[in-house]
């Protein structure tokens, strides 16, 4: 009866005790330190007397040179070094997580088969198709482990556009401001079996620092949504919402993803014409919005060679609740210092009731030549063009959405011999054209854009990131539809990150 008494307590208690061990413990670590030594000073001896000396007679000091000798004991040998094992931590630190379960992702988990890129840099943050987070088997058997990892980050962005003659009709230069918050905690449970075999889940819950519902914002609420089985260096099958490989769409240390620079020289305004967005094997890399959902295989023949499947299927929003299917092959040739990455993808989309004709098809190609000569320099070359294809509910090509866009350009990275300091610099070129006729120029309609940019960042403490960019776009629009003008766009972005 005492223990049916009580035992709602003792859960209680054990159940934060479990809690506090799991923050307190060395699993956060990436390797235990041996604790610093206490006081060794032992206790003074006896003050030595002389055999034959009479009772009462007091004892003579040993020389100051020995008693000094006597205070101090001899150091003690320093611990042997703390052993690896198979996933690259200590003995300790895995047994430590064997107790507990949950570890703050140690530096084994972000996998480098050969060098990324300069320490800090933009390349060093891409895994260039390797297995992330990398968790295999823990000594003592296998278990369910969850790494715990994430970032937080806050950008204060300008921009100031100029217009061309075309607008300044009916409005004047802008300055725009911006700030953006972000983050997200990424949970990712592991079950590992033996020989290598795995099963894996990832899951990212995203802050933003602007929490109003905006339909047009290009941050979502979710990341990473996606679980997967496989071989460690063999194979995996993956199922969910991510991102594909990475092959042409490696900007560098500027042109982030989500941020005002990326956008160009961009007019607000009802009637204002946006700049080409860059391409980069792009159609289908990125998370998938609606119910549309990633598979991907992938396989692992060699070291230094790697491939991707990817594809989506589902349904989308919009005329007839289109539904979507797309394939996105891919290859990595990585020995370090030389990488090499190319890939094609196809897509279509079409409503659900056939009696609707509307059609969108887009397919693409592209490839990337990167090079790393750490610990000073790195950068890469890219091109990819893609093709659209919309018709309306008459079977009839939209010639005013309809046809193709290519980015092409280089990046270059160098850390002039102090490693927190990265500078960066590049530039992209992106070229669009329609598929309208324009008399004017006796063509078809284009829309191009040159953006360049130049980068600081500097790292505090492994894990705090400062990074100043400045930035400058110039959009060029020569179509029927939209007239003939030219807009320009100067800023710059300071950006605070926090990776755990």
């Amino acid at each position: 009866m005492t223990t049916r008494r009580y035992g709602f307590g003792l859960g209680a208690a054990l159940s934060l005790t479990s809690f506090y061990l799991s923050f307190t413990t060395p699993a956060f670590a990436q390797d235990p330190v041996p604790p610093p030594s206490g006081d060794t000073t032992e206790a003074k001896p006896e003050e030595a007397k002389p055999a034959d000396a009479p009772a009462g007679t007091p004892a003579v000091e040993p020389p100051k040179e020995e008693k000094a000798a006597e205070a101090v004991p001899p150091p003690e040998p320093l611990p042997p070094p703390s052993p690896t094992t198979a996933s690259g931590t200590s003995v300790e630190r895995e047994k430590t997580v064997s107790l507990v379960g949950l570890e703050l992702l140690p530096g084994s988990a972000y996998p480098a088969a050969y060098t990324r890129g300069l320490k800090y840099g933009s390349m060093w943050l891409t895994f260039h198709g390797q297995q992330w987070p990398y968790m295999p088997l823990v000594e003592g058997g296998p278990g369910v482990r969850v790494g715990i990892s994430g970032f937080v980050w806050n950008d204060l962005s300008y921009a100031h556009v100029v217009p061309g003659k075309e607008f300044q009709k009916n409005t004047g230069r802008q300055d725009r401001w911006l700030t953006q918050t972000r983050g997200a905690l990424r949970l990712t449970p592991t079950y590992n079996a033996k020989d290598g075999w795995f099963a894996q889940a990832q899951g990212e819950f995203v802050l933003q620092g602007d929490m109003t519902i905006n339909p047009d914002s290009t941050l979502g609420y979710t990341d990473d949504l996606w679980v997967r089985a496989g071989k460690w260096n063999v194979f995996d099958v993956q199922v969910g919402r991510f991102q594909g490989w990475e092959i042409a769409n490696h900007f560098g240390m500027g042109l982030d993803q989500n941020t005002l620079e990326r956008k160009g020289a961009l007019v607000i305004g009802p009637s204002a014409t946006k700049p080409p967005e860059t391409y980069g094997l792009s159609y289908f890399w990125d998370r998938q919005d609606n119910l549309i959902g990633g598979y991907a295989a992938h396989v692992y023949p060699t070291k230094f060679l790697r491939g991707e499947f990817l594809s989506h299927m589902g349904s989308g929003t919009g005329t007839g609740a289109p539904r979507q299917i797309d394939v996105r092959p891919s290859v990595i040739f990585d020995i370090g210092y030389v990488k090499l990455k190319a890939g094609w993808e196809y897509g279509k989309t079409k409503p659900m009731d056939d009696k609707l004709k509307q059609r969108y098809e887009r397919n693409g190609y592209g490839f990337a030549a990167q090079f790393v000569l750490a610990p000073f320099v790195e950068g890469g070359l890219s091109y990819a063009r893609g093709f659209e294809e919309k018709l309306t509910d008459k079977s009839i090509p939209d010639l005013n959405t309809s046809g193709s866009t290519w980015t092409y350009g280089g990046f270059l990275n160098a850390s002039p011999g102090y490693e927190p300091l990265v500078l960066g610099m590049g530039i992209f070129e992106t070229h669009n054209e329609d598929m309208r006729w324009d008399p004017k120029k006796e063509g078809v309609g284009t829309n191009d854009q040159t953006q360049w940019f130049g980068a600081v960042q500097y790292t505090l403490w492994n894990q705090l990131y400062f990074k100043f960019v400045f930035s400058h776009a110039n959009n060029r629009v020569n179509n029927a539809s939209a007239g003939h003008f030219s807009n320009n766009q100067t800023g710059g972005r300071f950006r605070v990150m926090f990776l755990f």
